[in-house]
């Protein structure tokens, strides 16, 4: 099950970071997610009923750091797409934000089975090998620095998240939000960008991303709450796929030969994590 509600959250934070992506190339990146995660904030009270919660005050202190990580991620990962190709930024966030949390159940004595490991290696291959693009626009080096820096982030997000409690629901997805929503915002102040998006192009786009992203989240809280964090998180950061193979099919981008393999990889890798429990 918990496997289940990854790939679920891989699928919609695909859609997510591809919509995203788009907007930031004419709109300012800090803009575009102060747009998304301001419709997350707004959804996210409706996504709490869904599941019965109890207020635990050290779920909601965890989930909020988490917010201010995961929001600190979102908007290096969206300056990264502003300054550089997808396939330079995607790789580098996606593998650490997948290594992060593998790496801390290791480190507090958590192994997986000879199978599931295997299949997170596989999966962790196919996110270099769907995402990779030779050459492109922008700074290189700048944008694989931001997708580093992003994916740290997110990997910590991803730990915090693996964190909470499964008596506190979906609650610690609101905090999250808010939390993230609250840094950006004071970032506001100081800066010289729209609050929010305001072309109409763009902006439908991030509401667009904010609201796959919410249900994303609270599909990936669910996923954690219900196994390890590890796997969740690997099959999760899967994501990168998804999002280059939505390029493919809606901004005409050419699928190379080593892509069509990490997509293959990318199930293979998926399904033996799932088989190794």
């Amino acid at each position: 099950m918990a496997l289940t509600f990854a790939v679920v959250a891989a699928v919609l934070l695909g859609a997510s970071d591809f919509l995203a992506a788009r907007a930031a190339r004419t709109a300012p990146s800090i803009s575009v997610a102060r747009t998304a995660i301001g419709v997350s904030s707004l959804l996210a009270p409706l996504v709490v009923l869904f599941v019965h919660f109890e207020v635990v005050l050290r779920d909601l202190v965890i989930s909020g750091c988490a917010g201010l990580a995961m929001t600190t991620g979102l908007a290096l990962l969206y300056r990264g797409y502003a300054i550089a190709r997808m396939g330079v930024v995607a790789p580098m966030s996606s593998v650490l934000l997948a290594s992060v949390p593998v790496l801390f159940d290791l480190v507090r004595g958590e192994r997986p089975s000879a199978v599931g490991a295997a299949g997170m290696a596989i999966g962790l291959v196919a996110l270099v090998l769907t995402s990779y693009h030779r050459g492109g626009t922008g700074s290189v080096s700048l944008g694989a620095m931001l997708g580093i820096a992003s994916g740290v982030a997110f990997g910590i997000a991803f730990t915090l998240m693996g964190e909470v409690s499964e008596a506190s629901g979906l609650l610690p997805v609101l905090t999250q939000r808010w939390a993230g929503f609250a840094m950006l915002a004071l970032i506001s102040v100081r800066g010289a960008d729209p609050f929010f998006v305001t072309t109409r192009t763009e902006r439908k786009a991030a509401f667009a991303a904010g609201a796959f992203a919410m249900v994303a989240i609270a599909s990936l809280q669910l996923g954690f709450q219900n196994g390890a964090s590890g796997p969740v998180a690997v099959a999760t950061s899967q994501f990168a796929t998804v999002a280059v193979i939505l390029s493919v099919i809606f901004n005409r981008e050419r699928m190379r030969w080593w892509q069509g393999i990490g997509v293959g990889a990318t199930a293979i890798g998926v399904s033996l994590m799932a088989l190794g429990g």
